[in-house]
């Protein structure tokens, strides 16, 4: 797996987060990454170019990816754990810095600059709240 797709689903959904107060469900990445999120609003009435030019923007910003371990008990001071599962009592946290943090098991660029670029592939409502972006990086 290409660790810019994490990094850059991080980012998006961070945006996504601030703008339209989604809640992060799941997130994949094969070829290209898949973030699904809850939202009451219609994701797909977004201008896909407007999210893009947000998180192209971090991207741009050239901020450090830092990537610790913390005993569960400390963790739980700076991210939500709501969905980690108990039984796992030491936290990867990934800190893009001046961002965004949260806990996570997968690789991440350095760097945002390594990202270079995100490119959104299609934005589908999947469920009565529920909406699915594709995305993918260069």
């Amino acid at each position: 797996m290409d660790p810019k797709l994490p990094t850059a689903e991080h980012i998006l959904a961070k945006i996504l987060e601030e703008e339209f107060n989604v809640k992060v469900g799941i997130c994949k990445f094969d070829d290209i990454g898949l973030l699904e999120v809850y939202s009451d609003v219609d994701l797909r009435e977004v201008e896909i170019k407007f999210l893009e030019e947000k998180v192209n923007e971090v991207i741009s910003r050239n901020l450090p990816v830092k990537k610790y371990i913390l005993p569960r008990e400390q963790a739980k001071k700076e991210v939500d754990l709501r969905k980690v599962p108990d039984k796992i009592q030491k936290i990867r946290i990934v800190d893009i810095q001046g961002f965004d943090k949260r806990p996570c098991k997968d690789e991440h660029v350095d760097n945002t600059s390594e990202i270079r670029k995100i490119s959104i592939q299609s934005v589908e409502r999947v469920g009565k709240d529920r909406y699915r972006f594709l995305f993918d990086v260069e």
